[in-house]
């Protein structure tokens, strides 16, 4: 499979960061697919309209696409692929969130308009949504219940906080798997 891997990064964040590298190494060596990171404008400061214009501008609308999304870049994928015309696609989010969370509310405009999850549902080939019960940032009970509002598997690791480098997240090893797999938690 030599088909592009889109990772959607997350607030503060920036392709360099967190298991970003890891992941585009990985692609290269081992998953024989490049992986491209998106770049997303002002990530301190975000503004969904112009992460949305970002996604629309370097991830093509191309069939059996596999989009990853990270945190406030799950909400951000899933905007993008209900605006998409795309069948088949692969998607993992990871650590992610459909509604307010405390102590993020300058993240607020991401949120406030529902998602239409029959209509992303329908685009979708496989997908799965994973969290880490120590996460401190996201709250793995946000990540748990957008997984369920999307109606697809949900993977609770017992470590990994929020899976970036501050707390030892520069490689996700489940994301090789899943990504050898075909996204099949089995």
């Amino acid at each position: 499979m030599t088909d592009p891997i889109y990772v959607v990064h997350g607030y503060c964040a920036n392709p360099e960061a967190n298991w970003f590298p890891w992941l585009k190494q990985l692609g290269a060596t081992q998953l024989h697919r490049p992986v491209h990171v998106v770049t997303l404008p002002e990530p301190d400061n975000p503004r969904l309209a112009d992460w949305l214009a970002a996604c629309q501008s370097q991830i093509p609308q191309a069939d059996g696409v596999t989009l990853i999304g990270h945190s406030l870049g799950c909400i951000t994928t899933l905007r993008f692929l209900a605006q998409a015309d795309v069948q088949n696609v692969n998607l993992i989010l990871v650590s992610g969130f459909d509604d307010l969370v405390p102590g993020l509310t300058e993240l607020a405009p991401f949120t406030a308009e529902a998602l239409g999850y029959a209509a992303i549902r329908a685009k979708l080939k496989a997908a799965v949504v994973i969290s880490a019960r120590d996460d401190h940032i996201v709250p793995y009970q946000f990540t748990q219940r957008l997984a369920a509002n999307l109606a697809v598997p949900f993977i609770l690791l017992p470590t990994g906080d929020h899976f970036i480098t501050q707390t030892g997240g520069d490689r996700l090893p489940l994301l090789e798997f899943l990504l050898k797999n075909g996204l099949s938690i089995n």
